[in-house]
């Protein structure tokens, strides 16, 4: 293992064979019993089912550890999985709800047990992740995504050094479709009008990051951190999810690594 400088702790440390995206999901996304029971990954070099995982080293063991104990070991038995999709169950037992044009609102979410903070925190984690390294993409000259001013103030924000930063919100819709509790996607850009909005999917939970001066009421208060509320929202994501993968797979056609009605290119 190489011994370098953490992106997250800024120590010169023996550094982890990190992951992207949690090795759980992997796990769970296998078709067993099936010729191929891997995972399609579609990405911007095409689509394929395969067992490899975006991985690279790139965080210390005391920062996988941070990132394990304050959110991925907790939201990773919240998902989709075999035996159930615990957080959709734990909303369906709250009668302090609303439900309104295909959404349902669940209110006063710690009542419930839900933990809404290492949540927020799994996903911020995985937003900046996403953001610091390239994670051993050769046709890319950047990240996956740009953080811009806000890459600093989130880093210090998982470091526990400072508060979530206030110009941002994250949200979380839980889906309720058979499709979007199957699949799982890395983050990308969610809305290209906003130049700084982010999403990505794990197994029926969907999340999205923005940040701006002057954040809108409405998305300050959906905030998985700072909604007075505690509000999380459950719909259904298939349309939501078919969109991200149609854009991922326009713009790998457009590389020419795929063909955006779904056949790979030979």
């Amino acid at each position: 293992m190489p011994v370098s400088i953490c992106k997250l702790c800024l120590q010169n440390r023996v550094l982890k064979d990190s992951h992207l995206l949690p090795a759980a999901l992997y796990r769970m996304s296998r078709w067993e019993g099936s010729a191929n029971p891997n995972p399609m990954l579609i990405s911007l070099r095409g689509r394929v089912q395969t067992s490899k995982q975006i991985k690279d080293y790139v965080f210390c063991h005391d920062c996988e550890q941070r990132f394990s104990r304050n959110g991925e070991r907790y939201t990773m038995l919240q998902v989709n999985r075999k035996e159930g999709f615990k957080l959709l169950q734990t909303l369906q037992t709250s009668t302090n709800m609303k439900s309104a044009g295909g959404f349902t609102f669940y209110y006063e979410t710690s009542a419930l047990g839900v933990d809404r903070r290492k949540l927020a925190y799994f996903a911020m984690s995985v937003f900046w992740r996403a953001a610091v390294h390239l994670w051993h993409r050769p046709e890319q000259k950047e990240p996956i995504m740009r953080l811009g001013m806000y890459e600093e103030p989130i880093r210090k924000y998982l470091m526990e050094e400072a508060p979530f930063p206030s110009e941002m919100a994250i949200l979380l819709y839980v889906c309720t479709d058979y499709h979007a509790q199957n699949v799982f996607y890395e983050p990308s850009q969610g809305n290209m009008e906003m130049p700084y909005t982010w999403t990505f999917q794990t197994r029926g939970l969907n999340f999205c990051l923005s940040g701006m001066e002057g954040m809108p009421p409405q998305l300050a208060g959906a905030c998985l951190i700072n909604g007075e509320k505690e509000v999380i929202v459950a719909r259904s994501c298939e349309e939501k999810i078919l969109d991200a993968t149609m854009k991922i797979m326009i713009e790998a056609s457009k590389r020419g690594n795929h063909d955006p009605r779904g056949a790979k290119k030979p």
